[in-house]
């Protein structure tokens, strides 16, 4: 396959390793609805795979569709209805669109992709509005699932969206056990050469009382209570870089790395060995 955004795809001789690793490994792969329902059963998910596919490139169903259809394995496909509805030459139509929801499910990716942090509550909420009546005028029904355009929300966007949807998906990397809540679910990308085996180690790192202070533009201070007991953590800043070994004391730590955000979208990794929690933090 060739790509507008080759740093955020995969190539379907990529794509196909991981379903080949999927069924070698007899791993129960599912549509993201069947995880969040066994979520909220409080039933064993440790085996259990979710692909997602954002955006609805018309290269997914020429290339991607082909191999889950070849591997029997259902996905969740996020649909950006603005692309859709305009008939932009590099996305899917309705016509193929309702052809994969046959093979896994869709879910809502916004109408036109906005950057949802820098719009108002009202354009937020109109946004939404046209993806919710398309989907009802062109499928038929409303999914109750969303991702975040570029993955980028803060509390307001948040509580906004999970007026209309159940289920969210952000772009924190990250794994899903039966703590993570349904309408903040990290999601591991797959993009340009992957080891799958490694990826699919991680658990969720469990922090309680977490706190990131910020002055302006700034990150003070990140701390925050560990239920797991381990001896220290690792701590990742986009463009800062790596602090190692910051120790735990009394299961809890605190960071102070005085750091400048230079970007709109700033990430926050917190790690021990495959253990891992993140956050991404919106410059304003």
């Amino acid at each position: 396959m060739t790509f507008r955004h080759p740093y955020t795809n995969t190539s379907t001789k990529e794509l196909e390793k991981y379903l080949k690793y999927i069924k070698k490994h007899n791993l129960k792969a599912v549509k993201l609805s069947t995880l969040v329902k066994k979520i909220e059963n409080k039933e064993n998910i440790d085996n259990y795979v979710v692909f997602t596919i954002d955006d609805n490139y018309k290269s997914f169903y020429k290339n991607g569709l082909p191999l889950f259809k070849k591997y029997h394995i259902p996905f969740t496909l996020f649909v950006y209805t603005k692309a859709t509805e305009g008939k932009w030459g590099d996305f899917m139509t309705w016509k193929m669109v309702r052809e994969c929801a046959k093979y896994g499910e869709l879910g809502v990716h916004s109408y036109a992709h906005p950057h949802l942090p820098k719009l108002s509550d009202k354009e937020i909420n109109q946004d939404t509005l046209k993806a919710i009546n398309l989907f009802k005028k062109r499928i038929g029904y409303i999914p109750d699932m969303y991702a975040y355009p570029y993955g980028e929300y803060d509390e307001r966007v948040k509580k906004i969206i999970s007026k209309y949807f159940k289920v969210i998906a952000n772009q924190n990397p990250g794994a899903i056990d039966l703590t993570t809540p349904i309408d903040d679910l990290d999601r591991i990308a797959l993009t340009g050469k992957v080891n799958i085996a490694e990826k699919l180690k991680l658990k969720r790192l469990h922090i309680k009382n977490l706190i990131i202070k910020r002055n302006k533009n700034s990150i003070t201070e990140i701390s925050g209570k560990l239920i797991n007991k381990i001896p220290y953590i690792n701590i990742y800043l986009t463009d800062f870089g790596w602090k190692y070994h910051i120790k735990i004391k009394n299961n809890k730590f605190c960071f102070h790395p005085d750091f400048k955000l230079k970007r709109f979208r700033n990430r926050i990794i917190i790690r021990y060995n495959y253990k891992i929690f993140s956050r991404m933090i919106i410059k304003y």
